[in-house]
């Protein structure tokens, strides 16, 4: 039986993508860098700043220095301007509202940085009562590892199996399988269903209404 969701953050609860584009372009226009497509984002997020930069330099300039000198840039200038060009997609203020209603503890879990996590949720959903807030930081690495999932577990008091992972990203269904989560995949999102069922996600929803009905049926971990 379920009785928490963990939700990822960028293309699950938020549309980000505009931020973040506009973000790493400002950044690469600064490096003398060419810059990309707000859509060719899609597929460059998911696995954290350092892997976001990287995808987004040219081949021949990935070296460390580069990618972390565009890290800071684009962080530096998200700083300032992640609240623009942000939003909740459509139905998830009232699926977090009817979550609630139904008695589930809700928590985020984000490979977006700790002090920008709890910003976006503070900012864009301060009706919800989020249980757990855990974003990317010294102590927690990049999902898929599992530790920011089990420490969400644990300060809830419940074992792996009564939490479902609910992200966008294969990204997201790895770090539930890695914990023996039941997961949910998005596809109003960042990424494909393709994606998504290769991972191996236990459901696929199209809409946020979809989610608590796919909660309350057979949650059993698929092999």
């Amino acid at each position: 039986m379920i009785k928490a969701i963990i939700f990822d953050l960028d293309g699950t609860l938020l549309d980000t993508l505009t931020s973040i584009g506009n973000s790493f372009n400002r950044a690469l226009l600064e490096m003398g860098m060419p810059i990309h497509d707000i859509q060719d984002y899609r597929h460059f997020v998911g696995d954290g700043v350092f892997k976001c930069a990287e995808r987004c330099l040219p081949v021949e300039k990935r070296s460390d220095i580069t990618i972390n000198q565009l890290a800071d840039l684009e962080r530096q200038d998200y700083a300032q301007t992640w609240q623009l060009h942000t939003q909740p997609y459509q139905g998830i203020l009232d699926l977090l509202e009817a979550a609630e209603k139904a008695g589930f503890q809700l928590a985020v879990l984000s490979n977006k940085d700790e002090t920008f996590t709890r910003q976006c949720i503070q900012y864009f959903f301060p009706a919800t009562n989020w249980a757990v807030i855990v974003g990317h930081s010294k102590e927690v690495p990049y999902k898929p590892d599992p530790t920011g999932a089990y420490l969400i577990a644990k300060q809830l008091r419940l074992e792996p199996q009564e939490l479902a992972i609910v992200g966008d990203t294969g990204i997201d269904i790895a770090t539930a399988r890695a914990c023996n989560m039941f997961c949910v995949g998005v596809l109003w999102g960042f990424r494909e269903s393709a994606e998504l069922e290769d991972a191996g996600a236990n459901r696929i929803i199209e809409h946020p209404d979809q989610l608590l009905g796919n909660l309350k049926t057979d949650t059993s971990i698929c092999p």
